[in-house]
């Protein structure tokens, strides 16, 4: 049995998706293996561990900030360093968008020997996608690049190279953070950057997930990623 960790992000009002992707974890993601949900947060869940106790997942929460938008997702890589020994405790280490749900398996058979995994962009199939295109930034791909493009709502790897991966894109974040630049698609662009230069093993493409209006014409996606317009909306939920 492998010993796998699920990053979220659930500060402020996004802590109403956390059940969703607890429950739906529950049901689908790598059934034969134990499973630890670390939530960065700035609220009390503990209720919800509680509630959850029984499940075969278990939730842990890291106390971050909630900071000015978009900085809560630019430095998700942050909140995964500073949660480096918990990782690490951990055979693979992922993350998911909290405002998701998996619908269908996700097996121990896509865990890659070595190498990391990324999921292709639902919206972007095919070409280079929206990389970022301002040199001056470290997230920067050129044009003409024969690059694909990367959604930052699912990726993983083993733990060592999900902190390995994670130290890289920090330090090109704060770097960038030090001249005053900002990433076209914040934590995103560097995401793409960092596959760019270091290959995923394992490439989750097919419409393996599919954003929420997308799904009836996708209906075997593994992951939905919703839709927050019909929630609410983004500001309502980044304030």
């Amino acid at each position: 049995m492998k010993n796998i960790l699920l990053n979220v992000i659930a500060t402020n009002k996004y802590i109403q998706f956390l059940d969703g992707i607890i429950e739906s974890s529950n049901s689908f993601l790598f059934k034969e293996s134990s499973i630890t949900i670390l939530v960065h947060t700035n609220m009390d869940i503990s209720h919800i561990q509680e509630r959850y106790k029984e499940n075969r997942v278990k939730i842990l929460k890291n106390n971050i900030d909630h900071e000015e938008w978009p900085l809560t997702t630019l430095k998700r890589f942050h909140y995964f360093l500073s949660s480096k020994d918990i990782i690490l405790e951990n055979d693979f280490s992922f993350y998911i968008d909290v405002d998701s749900l998996f619908r269908g398996e996700i097996s121990e058979s896509m865990l890659p020997e070595i190498g990391m995994i990324g999921t292709i962009h639902p919206c972007l199939f095919y070409g280079p996608g929206t990389p970022d295109r301002n040199s001056d930034s470290t997230a920067f791909i050129p044009h003409g690049a024969q690059n694909r493009y990367f959604c930052g709502g699912f990726f993983g790897g083993s733990s060592n190279e999900f902190i390995q991966a994670s130290e890289k894109i920090r330090s090109n974040i704060d770097n960038d953070l030090s001249r005053g630049v900002m990433a076209l698609w914040h934590d995103e662009s560097h995401l793409n950057k960092y596959f760019f230069e270091n290959a995923p093993s394992v490439i989750l493409d097919n419409h393996f997930s599919a954003a929420e209006e997308q799904i009836d014409t996708y209906p075997n996606a593994r992951i939905c990623f919703l839709d927050k317009s019909r929630r609410g909306g983004h500001d309502f939920f980044r304030s």
